[in-house]
């Protein structure tokens, strides 16, 4: 596959940045809870999933509205 400096360029900062937000989100998940114990934690809701499903969605199209202007 052939791709233009401006298209690898641009595939190079994709892998870079998806990298780093692998790795940040790593790091959170394994992070102790400071709140001291398991006690306060509460468990997911429906909603929070929906949410945080609708937030990826809304990137997947900021994203892809970038790669059009490109």
């Amino acid at each position: 596959m052939k791709l233009r400096p401006q298209q690898r360029m641009i595939l190079i900062a994709g892998a870079l940045m998806g990298a780093v937000l692998g790795a940040g989100v790593a790091w959170m998940l394994t992070q102790p809870d400071e709140r001291g114990g398991d006690r306060h934690k509460q468990p997911l809701r429906p909603s929070d999933l929906f949410k945080l499903t609708a937030n990826i969605a809304a990137l997947l199209r900021e994203i892809d509205e970038i790669r059009r202007r490109v």
